[in-house]
């Protein structure tokens, strides 16, 4: 299970992002990019689609060594 921690909005780029923890292991953090103009009563719906598109971005994922 995954908790919001914060909403963050870089004014000057128009963009925003949620961070989110892990609620067995709060060292675990993520933040993902969400609409500029989110509002707080959509943000857990929106969070979850930020989720899911990350989800599914990484089932292709490959790691490379450095």
């Amino acid at each position: 299970m995954l908790t919001i921690e914060g909403l963050h909005r870089d004014v000057f780029k128009r963009r925003s992002f949620v961070t989110v923890i892990w609620k067995g292991d709060t060292e675990k953090r993520l933040g993902l990019p969400v609409p500029f103009d989110c509002q707080l009563d959509a943000l857990k719906a929106e969070t979850e689609k930020a989720v899911k598109a990350l989800a599914k971005e990484l089932e292709g994922a490959t790691i490379e060594e450095p």
